[in-house]
């Protein structure tokens, strides 16, 4: 069936949609992770691999589909941006050169930036979320017992741990601020785990076989989408907090990842895998 522009742009905007094949959204097939829906939900933030060595923030319109850079002068790689539910501040990960990275915390209006530097060398800071009340963000990042979630204020400062033991990663605050779901290999598999928001409490939601990752919280903080090789290849699940209802999301030989929820809670969008080209999809979720 061949859409209209006028057409598609109802399918993409309307909030009733009912269950059909997931709508593609990019047609470039660039190498693209890490989304972010803008608080509206008419904006999608992502990473971008524009050059071997150059990885750059872009936003799509879901309006049109056009697609520019969040940063135009940017030199250096930027990528993995997270948003305050007003969209007042947002943050994102800068490399400075020889594998070392900062957290780069920005208001949204006025560019001002705060800045987490760990220390000169190697630092690898990954995967950061602003907690909804913008007053801090959580991170990945290597620690003596293995990698921990760690986190600092809005200023980029007063670093606590958040959660550590064996490799923690993906880190993500629910929308209401509750807890924080992320990803662990503390019991031997990398599972999906959900804390409390200060990192006590920490309880495996669920056990797959293969690995799970990139959790992101529904806009009700009842569920949560991740990605997982439990079956033959990486793709999209859901599942409630306590762990039920587990409901596989797409089925395709090859790779779906990267989900991030719209803020209307009925759909995700995700980086498909389709004959070799990664682009953004956009799916109903029952």
């Amino acid at each position: 069936m061949n859409f209209s522009k006028l057409a598609l742009i109802g399918l993409l905007l309307t909030s009733s949609l009912t269950a059909a094949e997931p709508i593609r959204l990019t047609t470039d097939g660039g190498t693209k992770s890490d989304l972010a829906f803008t608080a509206k939900g008419d904006e999608i933030v992502f990473t971008s691999l524009d050059l071997p060595t150059l990885l750059t923030l872009k936003r799509l319109k879901l309006a049109d589909k056009t697609i520019d850079r969040l940063h135009p002068s940017a030199t250096t790689s930027e990528y993995e941006s997270t948003h305050t539910p007003d969209d007042g501040m947002y943050a994102f990960i800068q490399s400075r050169g020889n594998l070392n990275m900062r957290l780069v915390i920005r208001e949204t209006k006025t560019g001002k930036e705060n800045v987490f530097d760990p220390s000169g060398g190697f630092s690898s800071i990954r995967r950061p979320t602003f907690h909804p009340s913008g007053e801090r963000v959580a991170f990945a990042i290597p620690a003596a017992t293995g990698q921990e979630i760690a986190s600092v204020n809005k200023e980029g400062k007063d670093r606590k741990q958040v959660a550590s033991g064996g490799i923690n990663s993906w880190p993500t605050y629910s929308p209401d601020g509750k807890k924080i779901a992320f990803c662990s290999s503390r019991d031997g598999d990398f599972d999906l785990y959900v804390a409390n928001a200060d990192g006590s409490n920490p309880k495996r939601v669920i056990k797959l076989a293969g690995m799970q990752s990139h959790p992101a919280w529904s806009p009700d903080s009842q569920r949560i989408a991740f990605a997982s090789n439990h079956g033959d290849n990486y793709d999209l699940y859901v599942v409630n907090v306590d762990g039920t209802h587990l409901k596989q999301l797409t089925n395709h030989p090859e790779r779906d990842d990267y989900p991030a929820w719209h803020p209307d809670g009925k759909r995700i969008v995700f980086v498909g895998e389709r004959k070799g080209k990664l682009d953004l999809y956009l799916m109903v979720v029952d």
